[in-house]
């Protein structure tokens, strides 16, 4: 097991697809910070095992222990990211209902999944028994229905006060 020490800022983003990761990441790399969209670039591969898209471990851990920013924001929804939870000051759960979920996937230009029945299936399961998980872990959770993609990244940015 890898080692990470560093005295920065870290908050990890989570939710189901749909509930405003990238949208959230895209408007803080915007304001100047550095964040990671764990669902491009490679962040994630098939675990054939699983049957599953899990984060890459090797390119994770070796991110982590390299990066110095002093605040860093990574986002992404894998079965495996508790694993990095520790590195990390904040979990943050971003959250909305199936129903405004499944209107987003459906509409939204940047990712194509949740738009086959097969997909938006996948969804329902994985809000019915991964949401709940995601609550159980989290730190803070942010209902994307209530608040404004402004107002979360306000509000992830001002806990970078708290860290440690």
């Amino acid at each position: 097991m890898l080692s990470i020490t560093s005295s920065a800022k870290r908050i990890y983003l989570t939710g189901m697809s749909g509930t405003g990761k990238s949208s959230i990441i895209t408007n803080l790399r915007n304001r100047g910070y550095r964040a990671v969209d764990t669902d491009y670039n490679n962040w994630k591969v098939f675990s054939e095992s699983d049957r599953e898209w899990i984060l890459n471990e090797e390119k994770m851990y070796d991110f982590l222990e390299s990066t110095k920013e002093d605040a860093l924001f990574i986002s992404g929804c894998c079965s495996n990211q508790s694993k990095f939870y520790k590195f990390f000051d904040y979990i943050i759960l971003l959250s909305a209902s199936i129903e405004t979920i499944l209107k987003r996937v459906s509409e939204r230009q940047s990712n194509a999944y949740g738009r086959t029945v097969a997909e938006r299936n996948e969804i329902i399961r994985n809000f019915k028994n991964i949401q709940p998980l995601l609550k159980e872990t989290a730190d803070i959770e942010y209902d994307t229905e209530k608040l404004t993609i402004e107002q979360i990244t306000n509000n992830l940015t001002s806990l970078l006060r708290h860290c440690k």
